[in-house]
């Protein structure tokens, strides 16, 4: 048993690589600034004057630290590799999860249901599976008939 492991603009995710493998960010959209997670244009401000026409410099910074974190919007796509239960751990970047927004599975996989929850019980091994309880970390645990691939999930989390 190993780790499969996919981190991304900060945010990684551990699985048992038995039971869930490929994971792919999709998007990581910064719900505060409407910019993805790896842009930093936001931060530029307007030129070099204030908008509107101010007369003092304008440069737009975080330096204090004080707007880093906030509420992101993430869609994944992985494949399960059995009808288990199967925790993915978000072992960095994600303080908490708010909510599953939708669940994709591909057309391929017709008349099979997946359920899909999220706590905040998930617990990093270190280099052994990470598991659905045990500790206090957020996690999502999937339980499908079968095993299948390309699937979406989206999802809000704080980071």
């Amino acid at each position: 048993m190993t780790v499969f492991t996919a981190s991304n603009g900060g945010i990684t995710v551990k699985a048992d690589d038995g039971d869930v493998t490929d994971v792919s960010f999709l998007l990581d959209l910064d719900m505060r600034t409407g910019t993805l997670g790896s842009s930093t244009e936001w931060l530029k401000g307007y030129g070099t004057q204030y908008p509107g026409g101010g007369v003092d410099e304008f440069g737009a910074s975080n330096s204090d630290g004080a707007a880093e974190g906030g509420l992101r919007l993430l869609v994944l796509e992985l494949d399960l590799e059995s009808a288990n239960a199967e925790p993915l751990i978000f072992t960095e970047g994600v303080d908490k999860i708010v909510a599953i927004l939708g669940c994709n599975m591909p057309a391929a996989v017709p008349d099979k249901t997946i359920s899909v929850s999220f706590t905040d019980t998930g617990i990093d091994n270190g280099s052994s599976a990470p598991a659905a309880t045990g500790g206090a970390l957020p996690a999502l645990n999937f339980h499908a008939e079968a095993a299948v691939d390309n699937l979406q999930i989206s999802l809000l989390v704080l980071a």
